[in-house]
């Protein structure tokens, strides 16, 4: 029986944990899309809304500063993402030598769902190129 894993990706950028960390919550805006209806905190919750209208709410499931964020799909676009309601992105930040390293997760995507490969891509696209671009890009916080 084959094991099935879950989406899972690390990166590693030239700047803090603080500034990883900002870029998670407020700073959304300036690499993954547009942020609506946000309260950044534990117990909070933010919808994220991309060019084409899709959209997905997510709740703040645990919200560890500058260390590490949960966060559940708790709604979003019926008629392309429901596959994604139920499932928890798990970002853990921390810093090594000069850099810092995003170990993020998604669980509950797995290369059984019909979504997979184009979500699996999308998510190497926006954390590969637009996150890091993004985070190497900043001047750090004062």
């Amino acid at each position: 029986m084959k094991i099935l894993k879950d989406y899972s990706i690390k990166i590693i950028v030239n700047t803090s944990s603080q500034s990883v960390f900002n870029a998670l919550n407020e700073g959304m805006n300036s690499w993954w899309g547009e942020i609506s209806n946000a309260n950044f905190n534990q117990d909070g919750q933010f919808t994220i809304t991309f060019e084409n209208g899709y959209w997905w709410t997510f709740k703040i499931i645990e919200y560890s500063p500058n260390s590490e964020l949960i966060w559940k799909c708790i709604d979003g676009e019926p008629e392309f993402n429901k596959e994604w309601i139920g499932h928890v992105l798990h970002w853990k930040i921390f810093e090594q030598d000069t850099k810092t390293i995003i170990d993020f997760q998604q669980i509950g995507l797995t290369p059984k769902l019909e979504c997979y490969d184009i979500c699996s891509s999308t998510w190497n696209m926006f954390l590969t190129e637009k996150l890091r671009e993004n985070l190497n890009q900043q001047k750090e916080p004062s």
